[in-house]
């Protein structure tokens, strides 16, 4: 038996788009997307960014850039960060590595749409009835 399909409703929604990119001689200084996501709150795409600066970058840091870094992910680098985005402004962090490489962090506030099944109100099944044991 076949079932008639629902069809999807847009939903405005809002959210952050994060983006890591990388800029080295090897692609001649073009940006290479090393993360893209887009996150539901600025604390998580915050965090993303500070993990990220704590774990994945300090070895090909100088440091002169890894103090930075290690300042704005654990002193109040960050907070001005969050601060940007809950007022609806975009942040971000660049780090220059070994080689005249670099890496930069974007967050941007954003709105999308998403389409939603249950968007729009629909009859769910009926739920079962209890029934007495005799």
């Amino acid at each position: 038996m076949r079932t008639p399909l629902t069809p999807l409703r847009p939903v405005l929604r809002h959210g952050y788009r994060f983006e890591a990119l990388r800029y080295g001689p090897a692609t001649g200084f073009v940006p290479e997307p090393i993360g893209l996501r887009i996150m539901a709150t600025p604390q998580e795409a915050v965090r993303a960014i500070r993990v990220q600066l704590r774990a994945n970058h300090l070895f090909g840091l100088t440091p002169r850039e890894l103090a930075r870094a290690l300042h704005w992910s654990d002193q109040d680098g960050w907070v001005q960060a969050l601060g940007a985005l809950h007022r609806g402004e975009p942040c971000g962090f660049t780090l220059l590595l070994r080689g005249g490489r670099h890496i930069e962090w974007h967050v941007r506030p954003m709105t999308y749409v998403s389409l939603d099944a249950h968007a729009h109100p629909h009859h769910p099944d009926p739920l079962p009835v209890a029934r007495k044991s005799v």
